[in-house]
């Protein structure tokens, strides 16, 4: 996929310096030159018009300018000697495989109705894709060929039944139906898309993409062509025949480094006449398919990066600093020490509050921490492995004094501080000690009830006497009244 990477950004580079190219008019340029060469082939043996144009099949066509060729024309051969003719206006399109994959057609009128049947049962269509309305600003743009909503009509001797009708979104209704023909029955997609204008463009690129690519999907690996009209079959008929073409080429991963919407459009009319017929839908199309290129480079990025990429989270246990040095590009959000076993003397669980310290202490170096001390943020705690789950929570025991103390462990005895403290905490800016106070599991014949509180002292929430205090405090269940502190009186 590199290689068509790189076609793809090569394209995206040169579609870009055609939008910003100053007042040159590069894509006007290239959609008059695609005109210029289509009128010049088209008086080519290989493009006439002969079969459409017969006296007997001129009522057949919806508008008398745009007929099919000869050489690409689809035709009818089922009950063609009821029809009396073998002619549709409807022309093969050649797909990514040089096989028939489109079938571009006028859309059906009164009279060709039972043709179009014909058509898609002959060709084993199973997807038809309508670009346009049946009345647009007050004209017949195209005959209802199915019936309304879970209804059933005869057209000559086929049957056609619409089974449901789904808004794929706000510019594209699926109708799926069934049709029925000597007692075989088919199922057959139709997709048609309401918000496209005649000789204009739809309003949404995302609906119109979402609608290509469902399209792809709803006719799989079926070898029928897809039939796609719109009012002439022209112009927007073109514009949706080019699209899936290139998303054909995205997908088999076909797309050369001279790849250019150009060629496409000019081959697309080398079939059909007037395919993508104003410059409005060939600006959409650059658009539509520069959205669409900028999207699977995206998705193979992210392809290559879950590819590629270290696991976001390790094992905190079982990571080690060492592994760490070995493996730079793992991520890690918090420091990942590897916990040792600790004495049995130690199953319990220490918590580290922040209090403040009268005599100040240094900052805290992580390197005098023992190894079995495991960082998060503001609060270092000391767990033993061997400590049941139930115990890694418990009541602090109020301490009855303030005196600095520290938990001599069998490493050293030190005493270590922060120099920082919590958001908020109403403390002078002094160096504020951190302190290990023992955590005691309650024994359940002596529960012990503690308050917890986090307030802030200038706010009343705690007496002056514990002001100062950090984050998790806890102090014993108050006995009864007592008297306001002097405070309170100022």
């Amino acid at each position: 996929m590199s290689k068509v990477a790189e076609n793809l950004r090569g394209f995206l580079a040169r579609a870009e310096s055609a939008k910003y190219s100053g007042s040159e008019d590069l894509l006007g340029k290239e959609f008059q030159e695609i005109k210029t060469r289509a009128a010049a082939f088209r008086q080519n043996s290989n493009c006439s018009t002969e079969v459409g144009g017969c006296p007997e099949n001129l009522k057949k066509n919806r508008y008398k300018d745009i007929l099919p060729y000869d050489e690409t024309r689809v035709p009818v051969t089922l009950l063609a000697e009821e029809s009396g003719s073998d002619y549709i206006n409807a022309s093969f399109i050649q797909g990514v495989d040089k096989q028939p994959r489109y079938i571009a057609t006028q859309g059906p009128l009164s009279h060709t109705v039972v043709d179009f049947w014909r058509m898609i049962w002959q060709y084993n269509v199973k997807v038809i894709v309508m670009a346009c309305r049946e009345v647009e600003l007050g004209k017949k743009k195209c005959e209802r060929y199915w019936p309304l909503d879970q209804e059933t009509v005869h057209h000559g001797v086929f049957t056609v039944t619409t089974v449901s009708k789904t808004t794929v979104n706000p510019e594209v209704v699926l109708r799926n139906l069934t049709v029925m023909f000597q007692g075989e029955v088919r199922e057959v997609g139709q997709f048609q898309y309401i918000a496209w204008p005649d000789r204009g463009i739809p309003d949404s690129y995302a609906c119109f993409l979402e609608m290509i690519q469902l399209v792809r999907h709803h006719q799989g690996e079926h070898k029928a062509p897809i039939c796609v009209h719109c009012s002439a079959g022209c112009g927007r008929t073109g514009v949706i025949c080019t699209v899936e073409y290139i998303l054909t080429l995205l997908h088999k991963q076909r797309v050369p480094s001279d790849f250019s919407i150009f060629e496409v459009v000019l081959e697309m009319r080398r079939q059909r006449p007037s395919a993508v017929q104003t410059r409005e839908q060939y600006d959409f199309l650059y658009h539509a398919v520069t959205e669409m290129f900028e999207k699977q480079l995206k998705e193979t990025h992210y392809e290559n990066l879950k590819e590629n990429k270290a696991p976001y989270y390790d094992d905190v246990a079982a990571l080690t600093l060492e592994n760490r040095s070995q493996n730079p590009n793992r991520r890690n959000r918090a420091l990942h020490v590897s916990m040792p076993p600790v004495p049995s003397e130690m199953n319990n669980t220490y918590a580290v509050v922040n209090k403040k310290n009268p005599t100040g202490s240094k900052s805290l170096d992580i390197r005098s921490l023992p190894s079995s001390h495991v960082q998060y943020d503001n609060v270092r705690c000391v767990s033993s492995p061997s400590a049941p789950v139930d115990q890694l929570y418990s009541a602090v025991i109020p301490k009855s004094n303030r005196t600095s103390a520290c938990i001599t462990t069998p490493a050293s005895t030190a005493t270590i501080s922060s120099s920082y403290s919590l958001a908020g905490n109403p403390t002078p800016p002094t160096v504020a000690s951190v302190e290990y106070s023992q955590v005691a599991v309650p024994s359940p014949a002596k529960p012990i009830y503690d308050y917890e509180f986090v307030s802030d002292p200038t706010k009343g929430g705690m007496p002056s006497a514990v002001s100062g205090i950090g984050f998790n405090y806890r102090v014993g269940k108050p006995k009864g009244p007592r008297d306001p502190p002097a405070e309170w009186s100022r």
